[in-house]
């Protein structure tokens, strides 16, 4: 099996092992049970478990954001694209996996300071900036006027979906279900256009 090959193969066992067990819960030698080989050449790959479970939460963040960072909008009004991109980022952060590594990093960050900053630009900061590159055409054809689309589209997820997102990492009660979050998105979006409208 080529490097790269097994590379992968590593970073998909322990992202498996870390989302069901922990940080703390796993072993470098769980890992290596899992996917087989030497120690060798897990040492190879990664110098401890610390680096596995870095690289482990970005190969996660990349995998789960393919869909977000491939969109492509469903026609030429900005109001349709934002809601479908809306939906898209749902379907990516609200899911039961998506939920437990946010919860995984969020405990482990102030101890491993890189695996937030891995997470966050991986995960939240790769996704606004999509949204964002849409809010920057959507600015220069004249449509919107923001002063920094960065931000508008830092504040435009988090009316999208911060509400549904906090009460799942919390296990709030009145978790929304898909039609609320559809409307919650909808909503978003015609507030946020009714007040950068050109």
């Amino acid at each position: 099996m080529r490097g790269a090959d097994r590379r992968k193969q590593i970073l998909g066992a322990a992202g498996e092992l870390f989302l069901a067990k922990g940080y703390s819960g796993v072993s470098m030698d769980e890992v290596l049970a899992a996917v087989g080989g030497s120690k060798a050449t897990l040492y190879r790959h990664f110098a401890d478990k610390a680096e596995l479970f870095q690289a482990a939460v970005e190969a996660l963040c990349d995998e789960w954001s393919k869909p977000v960072r491939s969109f492509t909008p469903p026609g030429d009004d900005l109001g349709e694209t934002l809601i479908a991109l809306g939906g898209h980022f749902a379907a990516l952060v609200l899911t039961p996996q998506a939920i437990a590594l946010h919860r995984l990093v969020t405990a482990e960050a102030e101890r491993m300071p890189g695996v937030g900053r891995a997470f966050f630009e991986h995960g939240p900061e790769a996704g606004q900036g999509v949204l964002a590159g849409y809010l920057r055409q959507a600015q220069d054809a004249g449509e919107i006027e923001v002063a920094d689309p960065v931000r508008a589209a830092a504040q435009l997820y988090q009316a999208m979906l911060g509400d549904a997102q906090m009460r799942l990492l919390t296990n709030a009660p009145h978790k929304p279900d898909d039609a609320q979050v559809r409307e919650g998105i909808a909503s978003a979006v015609r507030i946020f256009l009714r007040g950068v409208g050109s």
